[in-house]
């Protein structure tokens, strides 16, 4: 398999910046990962605030938990942070395509110049 579709499917389908690792440019690497990793950090700190938030919640009513409660927070809770969701994954998905696309480029060049 040749290099370039080799870098491009560890940036795809592995993680971005895997490819341009493989290709040997470990600064390029991290600098697909790194935004891409504080993006899922964004994410998860973001929706672990959202599930404190309603456990603080359900316990100020008693602690007694039913369907019609949990449906009602996780309501309110995902229209507070819908945009911020979306503009992180719009950035992550932008980022890993970015990794994609340049992983390629990256493999074409070197096996155009023999590398």
């Amino acid at each position: 398999m040749k290099s370039a579709m080799k870098a491009a499917l560890l940036s795809g389908l592995v993680f971005p910046g895997v490819g341009q690792m493989y290709l040997k440019r470990f600064g390029r690497g991290l600098l697909f990962m790194i935004p891409v990793l504080l993006g899922l950090v964004l994410i998860v700190a973001m929706a672990t605030a959202g599930a404190m938030e309603s456990l603080r919640t359900i316990q100020a009513q008693g602690g007694q938990v039913n369907a019609d409660t949990l449906t009602a927070l996780a309501q309110s809770h995902a229209k507070d942070t819908t945009g911020s969701f979306q503009a992180i994954l719009w950035f992550m998905i932008f980022c890993w395509l970015f990794a994609v696309i340049d992983a390629y480029r990256l493999g074409s060049k070197q096996m155009l110049e023999g590398k």
